[in-house]
């Protein structure tokens, strides 16, 4: 039978290739973040924008890599047949991920901006990747006929693009992965003796000029504060 993928969620991947040296510089800035501002809660990732060090592009030694990212986002957004000639993106904050053993982060939203991002710095064999969350899916017939109890119970056959409830990207080093910001989602524990450490960012859309324009955020330049 023919069948038709409509409303697709498009999550875009590619590579950034920088120096071992960058790679080295970047990665000791981030640990020495890390120990400068220690997290309590073992179980999870140190993730830099809990721990007052959310705006990582500010800093001088992640200059290059941001204009790196910056390249691939407008890739994406032309794979969505946007114009980014009539945009201003900005960086509305940007951080480290420090995964160690077991480590994971729970499934969440980038609420407040409109596309995000991770890009994996140090990513070893078995470390973990990023876990995307269906939370409306289009195709479930009968509430909650795609749980994990119904392929136990052999009602569902297989796992595929049609029925999956969770999809799993398992990146190698120097991948970026770029998604709209609403898109629910969550990383795999680390399951290597080694660290992951990735940099993740979210991106705010403004139209340079509004004018004609009901929808999407007018230019922050053209705003008038209230005090």
């Amino acid at each position: 039978m023919k069948t038709h993928q409509l409303f697709p969620l498009t999550v875009g991947q590619d590579s950034i290739s920088i120096t071992e040296d960058d790679r080295r510089t970047m990665a000791n800035a981030i640990n020495a973040m890390r120990k400068a501002n220690p997290h309590t809660n073992k179980s999870s990732a140190w993730t830099g924008d809990t721990q007052g060090q959310e705006f990582l592009f500010n800093d001088p030694v992640f200059k290059p890599i941001a204009e790196k990212i910056a390249l691939k986002v407008i890739d994406y957004l032309k794979a969505l047949s946007i114009n980014t000639d009539l945009l201003d993106l900005y960086y509305q904050r940007s951080w480290a991920t420090f995964t160690q053993g077991e480590q994971n982060i729970a499934f969440h939203t980038h609420a407040q901006s409109n596309i995000s991002f991770a890009y994996y710095l140090v990513k070893p064999e078995n470390s973990g990747g990023i876990i995307f969350n269906g939370r409306e899916l289009q195709n479930e017939v009968a509430k909650d006929i795609f749980n994990r109890d119904k392929y136990e119970q052999s009602l569902i056959t297989e796992t595929n693009a049609h029925n999956a409830k969770q999809i799993i990207i398992d990146a190698e080093q120097d991948a970026i992965v770029i998604f709209p910001s609403k898109a629910s989602h969550a990383t795999v524990p680390n399951q290597s003796s080694k660290t992951r450490i990735s940099l993740s960012g979210d991106i705010t859309i403004m139209l340079k000029d509004s004018q004609g324009f009901e929808h999407l955020m007018p230019n922050f330049k053209h705003w008038t504060a209230l005090n």
